[in-house]
């Protein structure tokens, strides 16, 4: 190929509204390359103090969206006068979670409410007593949890919250319109991590739907992620520099969108993400009914395929939860702290240093329960005096978290030692040389990173460019 074929070749962008950053890219998906990226923390956090205490999580979605911009006009920046190539632009982020628009998608009704919003949490055994769990959630691939779109808007009505004349979507739903300028239309992948929309008949849940008296117009249409919504608004293309003609294209779950971007799409790929969350998942060509005591789930993918998946709430923050206690000691004792960077790296170190199996100290790391048992919790076992130390304490936080990893794909069937290797995704395995020794000798194979920093936004930009169709 040459230069000036390659100069040519149409770009692709994506945008992902993670928990804690939001990234724009910019892909060359015909030559594989990365040409810009643009991060920003997402500080739209606007959860009163006291509401965080009992577990609420909120955000301002304009705030988001005026981050989305932000980093798009970074990316748009860095291009240069390769931006008249841009031709799509692909949405994905955190899944689960609720926004509320008017009818016309035009503006937001109320602050968004994410993932990890627990304030549901006390309606799910009531919400679980009125459907048939085994028939609607089996088609449905998840049962309602506490941040899921389906248990939040129940309880916006049971505390005659629900705004009138309003739309709720996912977050990267929201976005997506705006950019667009449409009225929110759901991609199929976060539709299905509401809890209350039936992917075996690809519509949203009658049986939920009449259970929870949740009206069916307070639900948007549903398309396939991926799928073309309109050209991107022309004020924001001429305030951004990009050319009219970009389509805007439904948005993906950050999940799905992560495996694409690794390029893990065929059937028996396994996949491992470790993020702020973390996912295992693998790949399949049908779909199987969801075991919810056990915590997995399944999520339609792309080209017709399916994801068997089991979610670690607290994932990559375990690290940060680690980060916080060193903190707190050396504050204790009047220490100077170091940057958060270094304290990282140390602590990666440390737990190199230690052995495997950190001399019998175990970790239990649900700091954050787990949508199938909320009342979980982390805890520490197997200590003596020989093994206390900081090196086998980082040791077995790490081991901890691929432990609970492992564990979600054994409840999958996955065999140790059966595959070559397993795909490795997310910033917390990157950084982690710990992680990923520990996560490769769980399940017997070889962890290959995904070669991109970025494979949720850049899977939503190789999806908007027709890859994985």
């Amino acid at each position: 190929m040459t230069k000036s074929a390659i100069e040519r070749a149409m770009i692709a962008l994506g945008v992902d509204i993670g928990t804690t950053s939001i990234t724009a890219v910019a892909f060359d998906v015909e030559h594989r390359r990365l040409l810009a990226k643009a991060s920003a923390l997402n500080m739209a956090d606007v959860t009163p103090a006291e509401r965080r205490a009992e577990g609420w999580a909120e955000l301002d979605l304009d705030r988001v969206f005026a981050t989305v911009l932000a980093v798009l006009s970074e990316v748009v920046r860095q291009l240069g006068t390769a931006a008249t190539r841009a031709r799509v632009l692909g949405v994905t982020g955190q899944m689960h979670g609720t926004a509320v628009l008017d009818r016309a998608g035009k503006r937001s009704l109320r602050p968004a409410i994410t993932w990890q919003d627990q304030r549901a949490a006390p309606l799910i055994p009531q919400m679980l007593a009125r459907v048939d769990v085994d028939g609607a959630g089996a088609s449905c691939g998840c049962l309602p949890a506490a941040g899921y779109l389906g248990a939040t808007l129940f309880w916006m009505q049971q505390h005659d919250q629900l705004p009138k004349d309003a739309v709720a979507c996912c977050i990267p739903d929201a976005i997506a319109a705006w950019l667009a300028g449409c009225a929110p239309t759901m991609g199929d992948t976060l539709a299905a991590s509401t809890g209350i929309f039936d992917i075996v008949r690809h519509e949203w849940s009658r049986l939920w739907l009449e259970a929870l008296a949740l009206p069916p117009s307070l639900l948007p249409s549903v398309v396939a992620s991926g799928t073309p919504l309109g050209a991107l608004n022309a004020a924001l293309a001429r305030r951004l520099g990009l050319p009219s003609e970009v389509a805007v294209h439904a948005a993906i779950g950050d999940h799905q969108a992560s495996l694409v971007g690794s390029e893990c799409i065929a059937p028996g790929c396994l996949h491992i993400n470790v993020g702020t969350g973390a996912q295992v998942s693998i790949v399949g060509e049908r779909f199987l009914p969801p075991d919810p005591a056990l915590g997995i789930e399944t999520r339609p993918f792309v080209d017709q395929l399916y994801l068997r998946s089991g979610a670690v709430l607290s994932g990559g923050q375990t690290f940060a939860i680690l980060l916080r206690f060193f903190r707190s000691v050396f504050e204790l004792f009047g220490v100077a702290v170091p940057d958060e960077a270094e304290m990282y790296r140390v602590v990666v170190q440390a737990a190199l240093s230690a052995p495997s199996s950190a001399e019998g100290m175990r970790a239990e790391t649900s700091f954050d329960g787990a949508r199938h048992a909320p009342d979980k919790r982390a805890s520490l076992s197997g200590l003596s005096r020989a093994n206390f130390s900081a090196a086998n304490l980082c040791r077995a936080i790490v081991e901890g978290v691929a432990d609970e990893l492992w564990q979600f794909a054994q409840a999958m069937g996955v065999k140790r030692g059966l595959r070559a290797s397993v795909v490795g995704a997310g910033n917390a395995i990157r950084r982690n040389a710990a992680l990923r020794q520990a996560l490769a000798d769980r399940f017997g194979a070889e962890l290959v990173v995904s070669p991109w920093e970025e494979e949720a936004a850049v899977g939503a930009a190789w999806r908007a460019a027709g890859y994985a169709e």
